[in-house]
């Protein structure tokens, strides 16, 4: 029966995806604040809410069992979608932030959870040697559904307003609540239960801590999902500079397609070790993304979109890497520990990034987001041998 999870899994990631808005999101919130450093606050309120809720969710999950906590995630989404719309529909930002909060903990619960459940059902049908090909089959339903996303969002902001497109994101979330509820949880965690959740998280920081080689790719991974993220988000409001919205919806699906491709060919070339992937990777994407601001023009968003050619291989290597060094009984409270730190670093440099591009401009902020993480990707090359040297 926990075969269904890998068809599931399929449907999961691509509905996951599935939300219109999301490319024109800031600029949505843009036009109820009236300012960018607020649009990017809700953004930023919804990160620290993940911070908040992540590791006694991630505790939960643990302890209780995956499903359980996974069935919150899509009925919170499907709140968050409404507020949303609805804000805009009565331009009340006091929805928006509302709508962040539900958004901040469904991230909560699938942050660790859904990695977790990924794992441990490869591991029940003793195949977790194939962990990255599974997450890298999921990752690429999720860009198709983003890509979906991408293309109807363009034609309906070509007719309609992008008020439209705010409620048809709400409906997408109904279908995945009835996905998510049909999961089946792998046969594990027992004996967790006898362990108090206190004494679950101080195990779990405990082996976070000594263990070397996760707490370097923990670190590059929260310094760089959080400029990472947050130039995401700001992508819209500086490829308006350039081109009109329907364009960047144009763009946001050529992005999407790399981003599928990237995740699919994972099993082809996986064999050069998932270390090289990763690093190969993130430099491939600051490059691609320091070429679309060098010639900043009506080429910038499409030039842009080809940083997806190497999401999909890093984000894969890095959770194959990550996972390979949980522990099974703190698989997902191990993850949102490092989720909770990358969550308040997001936060901050949300609310900076905003502000950087009311003063200064979107190009400031993005420029200021690449060097960011050209520098850490430079200082961490730098210390890999003497990290697995040490390890």
């Amino acid at each position: 029966m926990i075969h269904r999870n890998l068809t599931l899994f399929k449907w999961d990631n691509f509905l996951g995806g599935l939300w219109p808005l999301s490319t024109l999101s800031i600029v949505y919130f843009e036009q109820i604040t009236g300012s960018y450093a607020l649009a990017m606050a809700v953004f930023s309120l919804s990160s620290l809410m993940t911070t908040i809720m992540e590791i006694p969710i991630s505790v939960f999950s643990d302890k209780m069992g995956r499903r359980k906590a996974l069935l919150c995630s899509p009925i919170l989404v499907f709140l968050t979608f409404l507020l949303w719309a609805c804000a805009g529909q009565f331009s009340c930002s006091w929805l928006l932030f509302f709508g962040a909060l539900c958004w901040g903990t469904s991230m909560a619960v699938a942050s660790g959870t859904l990695d977790a459940l990924v794992y441990e059902t490869m591991e029940e049908l003793k195949k977790q040697g194939d962990f990255n090909i599974q997450y890298a089959k999921n990752g690429g339903w999720n860009q198709i559904g983003l890509a979906f996303s991408a293309i109807s969002a363009s034609i309906i902001t070509y007719f309609f307003s992008i008020q439209v497109l705010a409620w048809i994101s709400v409906f997408p979330a109904l279908l995945h609540i009835f996905i998510v509820y049909l999961f089946v949880e792998p046969q594990k965690r027992k004996n967790n239960q006898r362990v108090s959740s206190y004494k679950h998280f101080l195990i779990a920081f405990r082996r976070l801590r000594r263990n070397k080689k996760l707490r370097f790719f923990a670190v590059i991974n929260l310094i760089d999902n959080a400029f990472g993220m947050a130039s995401f988000r700001f992508e819209s409001a500086y490829y308006q500079l350039f081109v009109s919205d329907w364009l960047i919806n144009i763009a946001r699906f050529l992005k999407q397609i790399c981003g599928m491709i990237s995740f699919f060919i994972v099993p082809y070339i996986r064999k050069i070790g998932m270390v090289k992937l990763f690093f190969g990777s993130m430099f491939g994407n600051i490059f691609v993304r320091a070429l679309g601001v060098a010639l900043s023009n009506v080429l910038t968003p499409f030039i842009m979109s080809m940083v997806n050619l190497f999401y999909g291989t890093a984000r894969t290597a890095n959770a194959d890497i990550m996972q390979q060094e949980f522990s099974p009984n703190q698989r997902a409270t191990m993850h949102s520990i490092i989720s909770f730190l990358s969550g308040i670093l997001l936060a901050i440099v949300m609310v900076f990034l905003g502000y950087i591009g009311d003063v200064y401009g979107p190009t400031t902020a993005i420029i200021i987001a690449i060097i960011v993480k050209l520098s850490t990707m430079i200082v961490s090359l730098c210390l890999l041998k003497k990290v697995y040297k040490n390890a």
